[in-house]
């Protein structure tokens, strides 16, 4: 949850998050008016290193896909209304240009914003082309949890309105290494 522009931008994330506490999303809403950070929580050596385990996750899942032969496209990640925008615009043209993988693709309609780990293309046609994209996100746990798969259906929508056709597939690639598609139905 960000405020950028005077603008509340949502992810994936927190929707979920509120799913399971609604709460949470008060207290979210009350970080954001504390800019000196009075209330601020501090990450923990936990914390830290649930996110350090998660990022080696994702990292073996890329190189096992460029290990596969894929091209893959990497789109910087920016938090900013432009970089945002301009993060989507690429996304967007690795799409067109039908590269196999794209790692961080990032969508952003000025209210929702994310990214999802890796889009990688199918052979559906869409308004791409003879190519579509389904998405896929890397979680560290060994099964797959609702939230995964909400997360990975709000990137979803965007996806279907930037290629024309909704993804067949949501794949959570768990933390032993297993690729867990699920049908978009």
């Amino acid at each position: 949850m960000q405020r950028i522009d005077g603008q509340l931008v949502l992810s994936p994330t927190d929707l979920t998050k509120h799913l399971a506490c609604a709460h949470v999303t008060t207290l979210d809403l009350a970080a954001l008016e504390d800019p000196a950070g009075r209330g601020a929580r501090t990450a923990d050596d936990a914390l830290n290193l649930v996110f350090s385990k998660g990022m080696e996750h994702e990292h073996a899942y890329l190189e096992r896909l460029s290990r596969a032969g894929l091209g893959v496209s990497e789109i910087p990640t920016r938090y900013d209304v432009a970089g945002r925008i301009e993060a989507e615009r690429q996304t967007l043209a690795a799409m067109r240009s039908g590269t196999e993988v794209i790692y961080q693709a990032t969508f952003y309609d000025g209210q929702w914003g994310g990214q999802a780990d890796f889009l990688l293309r199918t052979d559906r046609p869409s308004d791409l082309g003879e190519w579509s994209y389904d998405i896929a996100d890397t979680k560290l746990a060994r099964r797959l949890k609702v939230p995964a798969l909400l997360q990975m259906a709000t990137y979803a929508e965007r996806l279907a309105t930037l290629q024309g056709v909704h993804p067949e597939f949501l794949t959570v690639v768990t933390g032993d290494g297993v690729e867990r598609p699920w049908r978009l139905a």
